[in-house]
């Protein structure tokens, strides 16, 4: 097993991240408040905002939630963590400061917490059709003497005011916006008991016609997609929609957004997302409209039968997930080798990951900026994300490799020969569902740790399975991954029975592999640790969750279990970053340098204040179905 160290570039800045305490007002509201709405013209608000918006979001009742927000403990415990101290001098958060500050410049007042709250009565949206320039547009209803009161129009006398033909009045500000290489309009207009901020002057006069009624199919709730997700979405706390197919195609969505997984989205083709609080929980519905490429057919699951497969697994094991099979050979296939073996790359990953070249970069990042005004290039005016790269490095050009032990020639042909061979094993007794978990645990050796793991398999006709076939399938990819492979190596299965329990295993003590699985009754349960298997052997009698066996029917289920952190994260990360944690330690304690949190390491420290900050939360739910072009999750947080 081989684990990457994650490192982060240290910027050379730092300042106070006022506008975090802004962007993290919706994630905020997951713990700390909750409101519920009317039905009824629940998205009234969208039908005031030009058409084009890459996201839009609004909210019940947004002054509330900020003051909630500000006098929770959650904002303090978030401000104290790690991920916020780092965050800080990132190039993302720099940049945003950087341009919150060119907005602040522009109004004469900080545009904070306390001016957002003071321009809503309750209800509020925000829509942004352009992450580059931040153009953006906020419209809260608001009385006209309310509206007067804000420090905009306190303010206005800052701005050129412009009046339209019908008489509508709105105020204007030029602000030089990044670094003065973009132009860019700071406006603001009250229109029929409306409040309307923007940062695009069009996108505001456009959204002046809408309010009265001046345009032709420019509304956002005309969008055809935006229609037919809200009209399954009852909004609550805070409903988020997003143009994902426009999203896909944007430069910094793709540079910036973390979870680096641009090929799964590539299927989305937009999303609503709501937040609700319920008795001890937290549930964020998700529903999206898919390209329909999707070549698997979905195989839905009962709830009563995932409830049985769920309770098989024992609840000191901190992850499950349970997915229908389908029939499907490729997917059994790759669920059986994933849990007895570790994921490798494959021949195809690692063609790719060796090849480098410049014509896979774009233009600008060959280029300084250019600034049209003087003529002039704007040389290393702040440092890139790739700031840490060295241009001379064959690692980070790609075009050489880390040293790696050598691979067995024959792999690819005995994992052929395990998925042949497993098919013929299986596929007559058809599978139909599988659950597995994983559960970690540190050892004191080399190998600190050791992910165990199972996978239990409902069969459909278990008179059918061919269990001599499938013990050699299995030999064969034990085969893969010795370094020297072929007819000379002997695999032999041997019987255990004991504590009324029988399973047969397959020892390959050169490497510290268990192998091992029993059938029980339509169950066929696979592990790599024998203890593991041991554990869901003896969890039979546990009793299926009522709540679950009344639900409807899913693709799949997916449980994390929080409550499970110290075995399942701590002590895997804690080993994993001990050493650097003391050199870094050893560091400072001679320099007499005070640390505030920017070179703290990824996992065990970073990651980890953010599981400090959800620490309410015990258990983590997601359940997903799927239908002809359109997606269902449904996540919840089990609370304390």
């Amino acid at each position: 097993m081989r684990f990457l160290r994650v490192r982060f570039k240290k910027c050379l800045r730092s300042k106070p991240l006022s506008i975090v305490a802004v962007v993290l007002i919706v994630c905020a509201g997951l713990f700390v408040y909750a409101r519920t709405r009317s039905n009824k013209s629940a998205f009234s608000l969208a039908e005031d905002f030009p058409r084009g918006a890459l996201v839009y979001a609004q909210f019940g009742d947004l002054p509330a939630l900020i003051k909630q927000w500000d006098q929770s403990r959650l904002k303090q415990q978030y401000l104290d963590s790690t991920n916020y101290k780092q965050f800080q001098h990132r190039h993302l958060a720099l940049k945003l400061i950087e341009r919150w500050e060119e907005f602040n410049s522009a109004l004469g007042f900080p545009l904070d917490t306390t001016a957002i709250r003071g321009a809503a009565d309750t209800g509020a949206a925000i829509a942004i059709y352009d992450l580059g320039r931040l153009d953006l547009v906020f419209i809260a209803p608001m009385s006209e003497e309310k509206v007067a009161a804000t420090k905009f129009f306190k303010s206005k006398e800052q701005f050129e005011e412009t009046e339209l033909p019908d008489g509508t009045a709105y105020y204007r500000h030029e602000v030089e916006a990044d670094r003065g290489r973009q132009k860019q309009a700071l406006v603001f207009a009250a229109v029929k008991g409306h409040f309307i901020l923007a940062t695009n002057e069009q996108l505001l006069l456009r959204a002046i016609a809408n309010i009265n009624d001046r345009s032709h199919k420019d509304r956002l709730s005309d969008d055809p997609a935006f229609k037919t997700l809200s009209a399954v979405m009852n909004p609550h706390f805070v409903t988020v929609w997003v143009d994902q197919a426009k999203l896909n195609d944007d430069y910094y969505f793709k540079h910036y957004w973390l979870m680096q997984n641009m090929d799964q989205l590539k299927v989305v083709r937009a999303g609503m997302f709501d937040l609700e609080l319920q008795d001890g929980q937290w549930t964020e519905r998700r529903d999206f409209l898919t390209t329909g490429k999707e070549s698997r057919k979905s195989f839905p699951i009962a709830a009563a039968e995932i409830a049985r497969m769920q309770a098989q697994i024992p609840n000191d094991v901190p992850f499950l997930k349970v997915e229908s099979l389908g029939d499907d050979p490729t997917l059994t296939a790759s669920l059986i080798h994933d849990a007895l073996l570790d994921g490798r790359p494959s021949r195809e990953q690692k063609q790719r990951s060796k090849s480098w070249s410049w014509e896979s970069h774009s233009d600008n990042e060959f280029y300084s900026a250019f600034n049209e005004d003087t003529g002039e290039y704007d040389r290393y005016s702040y440092l890139s994300p790739e700031y840490d790269s060295m241009i001379d490095d064959p690692h980070d050009a790609r075009i050489s490799r880390n040293e790696e032990p050598g691979e067995n020639p024959l792999r690819y042909e005995l994992e052929r020969q395990f998925a042949t061979q497993l098919q013929q094993a299986l596929g007559p007794a058809h599978p139909l569902a599988a659950v597995v978990a994983t559960s970690p645990r540190t050892s004191a050796g080399p190998l600190f740790v050791e992910f165990r793991r199972v996978a239990i398999l409902t069969l459909q006709a278990p008179a059918n399975l061919n269990r001599a076939v499938l013990e050699e399938a299995i030999s064969k990819a034990a085969q893969s991954r010795l370094t020297a492979a072929g007819p000379s190596v002997d695999l032999k299965w041997v019987g255990h029975d004991e504590n009324d329990q029988s399973w047969r295993e397959l020892e390959l003590p050169m490497l510290g592999w268990h192998f091992c699985y029993a059938l029980r009754d339509r169950e066929l349960i696979l592990a790599n640790s024998p203890q593991l298997l041991n554990s869901v052997l003896g969890a039979r009698g546990q009793k299926p969750n009522a709540q679950m066996q009344s639900g409807s029917s899913l693709d799949d289920l997916t449980i994390l279990r929080l409550d499970q952190r110290k075995q399942a994260f701590d002590d895997v990360m804690g080993k994993l970053d001990a050493e650097a944690i003391k050199a870094r330690q050893q560091t400072r304690n001679k320099s007499n340098d005070a640390s505030d949190g920017s070179s703290a390491e990824f996992f065990s420290e970073n990651l980890s204040s953010l599981l400090d900050v959800s620490s309410a939360v015990t258990k983590i739910e997601i359940k997903r179905s799927s239908s002809a072009n359109r997606l269902h999750e449904e996540i919840d947080l089990i609370l304390k």
